[in-house]
């Protein structure tokens, strides 16, 4: 089954992202990928919080890193992946 998490972050200067979290777990298959949403990879996180060190995302406008503090909401979304034979 497929697993995706969306982290929303807001920024101080009112820039909106987000980080993805993708994650697939078939009993045989296993893969995590996480990506950012209209954020740039240029961010200097260095704390504990596993996602934001791994993404060190930043603002693309005024290029302040954000940190899980910056977080404001968090979805989960569960699909079915369909594997054509």
């Amino acid at each position: 089954m497929a697993l995706r998490t969306v982290t929303h972050a807001t920024c101080p200067c009112g820039h909106h992202g987000s980080i993805v979290e993708s994650r697939y777990d078939d009993g045989e298959t296993h893969w995590y990928l996480a990506t950012l949403r209209e954020l740039s990879h240029n961010g200097i996180y260095d704390g504990l919080d596993p996602l934001f060190s791994e993404t060190t995302p930043s603002c693309p406008s005024c290029g302040r890193s954000l940190g899980p503090e910056h977080a404001t909401d968090k979805e989960r979304i569960a699909a079915s992946a369909v594997v054509s034979p």
